[in-house]
């Protein structure tokens, strides 16, 4: 805890704030972070759903949607003042929680999202280094992966730009602040005493929904005892902050090959989202410059009035 009087380090960018629940969450990805946001909104009354049909931005499912402020309406610890962080971090009505998983199972999820499926926002040049292992034409799934798990440990710090990759120990930071609960989402039951917890100090009643599952591949049918042991050494701050068990794995997989027809999906996904990502980069554009005139034409309307008005904060500086 920090001492009284002073204020704390600089908070987590990730840690968001719900006031009903007196709840800070320390949002990690690929940890469940899709249903705990979608809880922590419910439970503030803040989720706005209905506002993902407005947003020019293209995820890949609908639940992911949630991760827009727009949606879960949550503000971010670090936008508050510095003195209503200190109160919040210290003070023994709030209680602060982060989610964790097995560092294994943890990569496999971010490279099935952000390199495999090609989630947007999503850096190209990590898809060039980790890309398809083909085999006979076709990819393999398990060389694929194996071969993420050699680029990342080899050259690493490409991927730790984004936060996806990065160890969970350097988004928790629990260097900078307490951490009260580590909900482990990957053990039986966490999650769901996850949501009585919220439930009971917001007054309303949430559940823990299974959001954002992924293809439904089991982790050991593509994840050998070889690439299991580079990720562990990837990410073995994670094993020394949090205690996390270092599992057996199978000494070999046989390859997982995509069919002809998966094959076919997989490129029409992939070319699919392509453009999605590129139409909505170009209405972001387009309405970030009427948005600009806009308020250029309003300027001048009150400077020809001699109207001195109230500021815009979004207003071009």
């Amino acid at each position: 805890m920090t001492p009284q009087g002073e204020l704390p380090p600089r908070a987590s960018p990730l840690a968001l704030v719900a006031p009903r629940s007196k709840v800070v969450y320390v949002a990690t990805p690929k940890a469940a972070c899709t249903t705990i946001k979608t809880m922590l909104a419910t439970a503030e009354g803040t989720h706005r759903p209905e506002m993902a049909d407005r947003l020019a931005i293209m995820h890949v499912s609908r639940a992911q949607t949630i991760h827009h402020p727009a949606v879960h309406g949550l503000r971010r610890l670090v936008d508050l003042p510095e003195r209503e962080q200190h109160e919040i971090l210290a003070s023994p009505e709030w209680v602060r929680i982060a989610g964790l998983r097995d560092p294994v199972s943890r990569a496999y999820s971010a490279w099935e999202n952000r390199i495999f499926m090609r989630a947007h926002r999503r850096n190209p040049a990590l898809i060039q280094l980790a890309h398809d292992v083909l085999l006979d034409g076709r990819i393999d799934l398990v060389a694929s992966f194996a071969r993420f798990a050699i680029v990342l440990g080899e050259n690493a710090d490409p991927f730790m730009a984004d936060h996806h990759f990065l160890p969970q120990s350097h988004v928790v930071r629990s260097d900078l602040h307490r951490i009260d609960k580590l909900v482990h989402v990957d053990r039986p039951g966490e999650m769901d005493a996850l949501a009585e917890l919220i439930s009971r100090r917001s007054g309303q009643r949430v559940v823990a929904q299974r959001l954002n599952e992924g293809l439904g591949v089991p982790l050991r049918r593509v994840c050998d005892q070889h690439t299991a042991n580079r990720l562990m050494a990837t990410y073995e701050s994670d094993y020394a902050a949090f205690g996390f068990a270092r599992s057996d794995w199978p000494a070999s997989v046989a390859p997982l090959v995509l069919t002809d027809t998966e094959s076919r999906l997989l490129s029409a996904y992939r070319n699919a989202f392509e453009r999605g990502i590129s139409v909505a980069q170009e209405s972001q554009r387009r309405r970030g410059a009427r948005y600009g005139v806009k308020q250029v034409r309003r300027a001048l309307q009150r400077l020809v009035r001699g109207q001195r008005g109230r500021p815009d904060p979004r207003e071009i500086q």
